[in-house]
């Protein structure tokens, strides 16, 4: 089928009384049939096109995740117009320009709250025709209606023009764009990849093929924004390709509670939330009574040397197999359960890449975290881990059916059907990520080097080389990775582009923070001076150190009492480090560590 729109239509016709969706309401889980989910889509986009909507149009949505995100994206797509999300902790500046730059003619929000903060970064874009409101009070503006409304409308013009959705399904061109994905960029204004309907057809079923996701009677978990491309794939295009159940989250705040009751088989999420959900267990285990602790790491154990084995191409041996199934009798299988994984049959990572150890440690619990390399502009499809396959600290193979190379500075270049379209209103910034003189080659910006099996090991962004003022090119993330094998260490972020030697802002895990408030003043300040903590941090940097040329050589760090985080600016909503707004942010404790004398570590 050309479309998701067409797969979806299909569905809707094959097996009407199929639940797509679900979303919580008063406590309990509430169902969206496909022929409810189809119609929605038709019936808003009736409605849109009764307020001016056209093939030209762009539909703005500054909402949670929720079925109604869905409804109206599909709706505007469907029309032949676009979609463009914009991230919920997004500034009031950044929203404000992606609502103005897009000339949006719907706009459909959260909540009156969510309104508040688009117009807190300036007047309301004249291009608006419609405010469409999910949730609350729709008298923030003479524009506004509601959700159900809008549905409700569109309901009557479909009867009474008597149109079919097929026209409108017949009418799209799947090379096309179809939506807008604004990057949540560290610099400037935030850029609108265009993608189109046939870049997430191939995304999306190069990933069902490659990690041969089973079809139909599967169900997914949404929380990461649907703004994002990763989330996008995995909830409308995986979701609807392959026929699964898209439950959603209330809040993100809601995440670990909710995610237990609906046991996903298919979970996606981020480098950084896998290491959460790893910290939490061994957290958990750290403070158990001793019996339990060792029951715990006994089975941990077991789990470590049978996945070891497996990956490395052996047989394990007949005892720990043995031991195996009675170590997840008693404590694997109820690990996986109290994480909301008890029935995953498949887990990704994406947007970034995921450490080696983390990929071995849920390895040892029975369950492989497959990654997905890419980035917006190539649909969030590069390369793939392969199941069954050693690809700790890679990033797999390159996908089928596209071209793939590594330019002599190490930048990953790619071509194919997952390339976008460019940037919207964009020509000069299109022009350096898709030179014209190059032939369609998509210029991501990433370093990477092929591994002696022929996997692709990713170094990090060729913006986030350091170089130092000795002239030594510097890949910052492969030292960060090493240094957060530390089970204390939570984040570090490492400068000396222009220095004569690098240095780290390191942050603690929470359960180290949580133990610290325990002890007065320790965390008063923003740099901790804790002796014992600044002891065990400076061992795990000294073991580092060891093995790191060296120029690579981390000389002085500094222990902040708080993590980076999305609300003060200092991460992305995938939570990836924005390096330039913690430099500054930190600038006068980075300035102290190059106006002292260079050592191993500081206190």
């Amino acid at each position: 089928m050309p479309t998701i729109l067409h797969r979806l239509s299909k569905w809707a016709s094959e097996n009407p009384r199929d639940i797509a969706q679900t979303y919580k309401s008063s406590g309990s889980w509430v169902g969206i049939t496909t022929c409810e989910f189809m119609n929605r889509v038709f019936h808003l986009a009736l409605y849109f096109e009764a307020n001016g909507f056209h093939s030209q149009s762009i539909a703005c949505i500054y909402a949670t995740n929720s079925p109604e995100w869905v409804h109206c994206d599909l709706a505007a797509q469907l029309l032949g117009g676009q979609s463009a999300g914009i991230y919920p902790n997004s500034t009031p500046r950044d929203i404000h320009y992606v609502v103005a730059h897009t000339e949006a003619s719907i706009l459909i929000v959260q909540n009156k709250e969510f309104f508040d903060k688009i117009i807190a970064g300036g007047e309301l874009p004249a291009s608006i025709r419609k405010i469409i409101v999910i949730d609350g009070d729709i008298s923030l503006s003479p524009l506004a209606v509601s959700y159900e409304e809008t549905v409700s409308e569109g309901a009557k013009l479909a009867k009474k023009s008597r149109k079919k959705v097929e026209s409108y399904l017949k009418a799209i061109d799947p090379q096309a764009p179809a939506f807008l994905v604004y990057t949540s960029g560290t610099t400037g204004n935030p850029k609108g990849a265009i993608l189109s309907h046939d870049n997430l057809i191939f995304t999306a079923d190069v990933i069902s093929q490659s990690w041969d996701l089973p079809y139909e009677n599967g169900s997914l978990f949404s929380f990461l924004p649907l703004c994002h491309i990763a989330e996008r794939l995995q909830n409308v295009g995986v979701g609807i390709s392959q026929r699964y159940t898209v439950n959603f989250a209330t809040k993100f705040e809601n995440l670990t509670s909710e995610l237990v009751e609906i046991q996903p088989t298919l979970l996606l999420s981020v480098p950084r939330l896998w290491e959460k959900m790893m910290e939490g267990v061994l957290n958990r285990v750290k403070n158990s009574p001793m019996p339990r602790r060792r029951l715990i790491q006994w089975a941990l154990d077991v789990g470590t040397r049978v996945a070891e084995s497996k990956y490395n191409g052996k047989f394990p041996s007949l005892f720990d197999l043995a031991q195996r199934k009675v170590a997840d009798r008693l404590v694997l299988s109820k690990i996986r359960h109290a994480m909301g994984l008890g029935n995953a049959e498949k887990i990704a990572s994406g947007a970034a890449a995921l450490p080696a150890h983390v990929s071995r440690w849920f390895r040892s619990i029975g369950l492989e975290i497959l990654e997905c390399f890419g980035q917006t502009e190539s649909t969030g499809v590069i390369c793939l881990t392969e199941p069954g396959l050693d690809c700790a600290g890679t990033v797999g193979k390159p996908i089928a059916g596209i071209e793939f190379k590594i330019a002599e500075d190490g930048e990953v270049l790619c071509q194919g059907r997952n390339v976008f379209k460019g940037y919207f209103k964009d020509p000069t910034a299109t022009a350096q990520t898709l030179p014209p003189s190059q032939g369609g080659w998509l210029y991501t910006g990433d370093l990477a080097e092929f591994t002696s099996q022929g996997l692709v090991k990713v170094r990090g962004r060729k913006k986030e080389i350091l170089k130092t003022s000795g002239g030594k090119m510097i890949a910052p993330l492969p030292i960060e990775e090493t240094l957060k094998t530390s089970e204390i260490i939570s984040q570090v972020c490492i400068v000396g582009d222009g220095r004569n030697y690098l240095s780290a802002l390191i942050t603690l895990s929470e359960d180290m923070l949580k133990e610290l408030k325990e002890r007065p003043g320790v965390l008063d300040e923003l740099v901790i001076r804790d002796p014992e903590i600044n002891k065990k941090v400076r061992a795990k940097v000294d073991e580092v150190n060891r093995v790191l040329a060296s120029y690579e050589k981390i000389k002085n760090f500094a222990i902040l009492s708080r993590e980076f985080s999305i609300a003060d600016g200092e991460m992305t909503p995938t939570l990836k480090m924005k390096r330039n707004v913690i430099e500054n942010r930190f600038g006068s404790i980075i300035d102290r560590m190059y106006n002292q004398p260079s050592r191993e570590s500081i206190q």
